[in-house]
């Protein structure tokens, strides 16, 4: 039929078909605006896959790389830029460095290991190369904006906003520089771009570390509930938010803290713990039934009835899921912490040290000798806190406090003494322990 028509008819009717199968590749592909399901099927799908990319980064237009990503070949490309990274890490090119990872992931922004990886290498490897403690910040700082970034752009994926509420937390929280890192945290040391508090950029609030960090693994929760994670058995990821709170009451005490505020923490981390973590639902299979790790013979036996299996299932999959959470000694851990008789353990011991520091020992070791028989006797009361390294490690050096003082008195210290069924089954743990004694307070005669 088309040959019957003239030239001029052809050329219409090839005008007509180009347009009709140009309305619905115009309609699929409409650009979105700013405001949310907006634009054509295919940017709908984008928004909703969060799959959009609008730049190929700031990747030389002339090098080889570039050349890779044209002809199709961009895991290659990347693959190359990585190498690039070791290079100029060992070269100590950090500019170059910091613009590197920038292309990298621009090439590959949803390649969730890529965000995990490079964000952990400015964290610790590349702050680890520094001198300055100022400068380690710096880098961890840089690390925790990447991982921040990589969130954004891969909103439901649990993993990027796990590694950084990891960095926020542990990293700031117990490193080596981690008593000058919570400091930063809260008051940045770049006075000049900074100088009203912390960087805004990672801390807007002005917030603890771990409270941050809580904040961000509460988002990898939430993405979680939407997007399974691949990194670890689903009860230990879950359980971070919670755990950080624990660090965070912890982390007071270690810094001299115990007033209400600290009391406070430790009651909120108990309330997370067993009330939101220990509440929370987990599916088994084969066969298929639920659990919650706050369970106790009766609740055990309502599963069992309600999912018509049997209760010995049902009691090792809560054991096994308690196990890998260590669920039990943080329960009595937080339970144990926020009694006001425990803190004021704690309180004694600190003071006592602050004592032998003016040179007071008189009062110091009476201080040590108080606190060393109530802290026997909270571990007698709480036997679990004897699996607890921050404990033990508190109540031997306590301990070598003591025998200092009676060494630089040169009197000879009793044969009994406070702790001392503790010492000698820890004798293990004493020598690391002794040498960072040693380097504060100087070695024994």
């Amino acid at each position: 039929m088309i040959e019957q028509l003239t030239a001029q008819q052809r050329k219409v009717a090839y005008l007509v078909g180009i347009v009709v199968l140009m309305v619905p590749i115009i309609l699929l592909g409409m650009p979105a605006t700013d405001e949310a399901n907006s634009g054509g099927q295919l940017a709908r799908l984008r928004q909703t896959h969060d799959l959009g990319e609008s730049t190929l980064g700031k990747v030389d237009p002339t090098s080889a790389t570039m050349n890779l990503v044209l002809l199709g070949m961009r895991g290659i490309a990347v693959n190359l830029l990585r190498m690039e990274l070791d290079t100029q890490k060992d070269r100590k090119q950090w500019a170059q460095m910091r613009a590197t990872t920038e292309s990298v992931i621009l090439l590959q922004p949803h390649y969730i290991q890529v965000w995990r990886y490079l964000g952990w290498n400015l964290a610790y490897n590349v702050s680890a190369e520094w001198d300055a403690v100022e400068d380690r910040y710096f880098w961890v700082k840089e690390g925790a904006k990447f991982l921040m970034q990589g969130a954004e752009r891969n909103r439901k994926h649990p993993e990027v906003y796990w590694e950084t509420g990891r960095t926020l937390g542990q990293k700031i929280g117990r490193a080596d520089e981690w008593k000058h890192f919570r400091k930063f945290f809260k008051i940045d040391p770049d006075k000049e771009r900074y100088p009203n508090g912390p960087d805004s950029e990672v801390n807007p609030e002005g917030r603890d570390n771990y409270l941050v960090a809580k904040k961000w693994y509460q988002d990898a929760n939430d993405a979680e509930e939407r997007h399974e994670q691949h990194i670890m058995m689903r009860a230990l990821f879950r359980s971070y938010p919670a755990r950080s709170q624990l660090d965070y009451a912890e982390a007071l005490q270690k810094e001299g803290l115990f007033d209400e505020t600290t009391r406070t923490a430790w009651d909120q981390a108990y309330r997370d713990w067993v009330e939101g973590f220990g509440k929370m639902i987990f599916q088994e299979d084969n066969p298929t039934f639920e659990i919650f790790l706050e369970a106790y013979d009766k609740d055990i036996d309502q599963i069992a009835e309600t999912f018509k299996v049997d209760r010995a299932q049902v009691d090792r999959a809560i054991d096994m899921h308690q196990k890998v959470s260590n669920y039990k000694f943080w329960r009595t851990k937080a339970h144990a912490e926020k009694q006001s008789n425990t803190l004021g353990v704690h309180r004694e011991l600190y003071e006592a040290e602050q004592l032998f520091k003016k040179g007071d020992l008189e009062s110091s070791q009476e201080a040590l000798e108080s606190g060393l028989k109530k802290y026997e006797l909270m571990l007698e009361n709480y036997p679990d806190l004897g699996m607890d390294d921050n404990t033990l490690e508190e109540g031997l050096w306590a301990v070598m406090l003591w025998q200092k003082i009676y060494q630089l008195k040169n009197q000879i210290q009793p044969e009994e003494f406070p702790l001392k069924e503790l010492w000698e089954r820890e004798a293990g743990r004493i020598p690391n322990i002794q040498q960072d004694f040693n380097r504060r307070y100087g070695p024994s005669s």
